[in-house]
């Protein structure tokens, strides 16, 4: 129990530091599907020295999706928090059973090591209801995902949300396959230490689409998307910032001046008008 809480410690302090010095990586994480990600039941191995301990972390934090590209102060998220941690070696085949972030280092007194995230069975395109209905935040009012997720009846809820937006079933069904594509080609692209739908690009993607134009930026890139509901060109700049955790990952320099267009473009959604 005390060598179990003297861990837990280790890496909490680990994470809080934020200037501690990175070593360098002397393992690799190798993944059933070569991906960031690993699907529930599948497993994963480091590939690093033979007869060297690497400490195995789980974290059940359930990250928050995005929030809309107008909030500014859009750090606000669950703690971390780790559930489980254990030791491996390297050639071990670890089964994945939990979905969340996993990290694994080989040295606890840095910050440095590699991490993918754990998810559901049918990632990355959702089949299941329990799966859909978070994912639909993005265009849903408070009352609406209450229904999806707490009604007595979340599939009825689930089809009547489209049927009411959409005016037909065949419209209902045209708007269901784009949001859906869209959070699918998200989860693709754009899954690092949260899914590909909760991220920043994930966000922008769903709501707006393919943008027209992706440029280099100082520091990241820029999506372009050519004229929409009359406000001209719109541009979202996504800088490159390091995650501990994935690597780099990609953030939206947020702006209130973006209000206006994600409103709209949201009621778009809503009236089942968006093509």
């Amino acid at each position: 129990m005390r060598q179990t809480t003297s861990i837990l410690c280790q890496i909490f302090t680990i994470i809080l530091i934020s200037n501690s010095v990175f070593a360098q990586n002397n393992f690799s994480l190798q993944l059933s599907n070569n991906t960031n990600y690993a699907k529930y039941g599948e497993s994963f191995s480091v590939k690093g020295n033979a007869g060297a301990p690497y400490f195995v972390y789980h974290f059940s934090t359930d990250f928050m999706p995005a929030p809309p590209p107008m909030v500014e102060d859009a750090n606000l998220g669950n703690p971390m928090v780790v559930d489980t941690s254990f030791q491996v070696a390297a050639e071990e085949t670890v089964l994945v059973n939990k979905q969340g972030l996993y990290y694994i280092q080989s040295d606890t007194t840095t910050k440095d090591g590699k991490g993918f995230i754990g998810v559901a069975e049918n990632f990355p395109k959702y089949k299941k209801m329990k799966n859909l209905y978070p994912t639909m935040v993005y265009i849903s009012t408070q009352n609406e995902m209450m229904s999806f997720i707490q009604g007595e009846r979340p599939r009825l809820a689930f089809e009547n949300f489209w049927l009411n937006v959409a005016g037909s079933p065949d419209n209902a069904k045209r708007l269901i396959k784009v949001y859906f594509e869209r959070v699918t080609e998200a989860n693709i692209k754009f899954t690092d230490y949260k899914e590909g739908w909760k991220t920043d690009r994930g966000i922008i993607y769903i709501i707006f689409g393919s943008p027209d134009t992706i440029s280099n930026i100082d520091g990241g890139i820029r999506w372009s998307y050519n004229s929409n509901l009359n406000h001209g060109q719109v541009e979202f700049d996504f800088l490159e910032e390091d995650n501990q955790f994935t690597g780099t990952h990609y953030e939206l320099k947020r702006s209130y001046d973006y209000k206006r267009i994600w409103f709209d473009t949201v009621k778009k959604w809503r009236n089942g008008t968006l093509q």
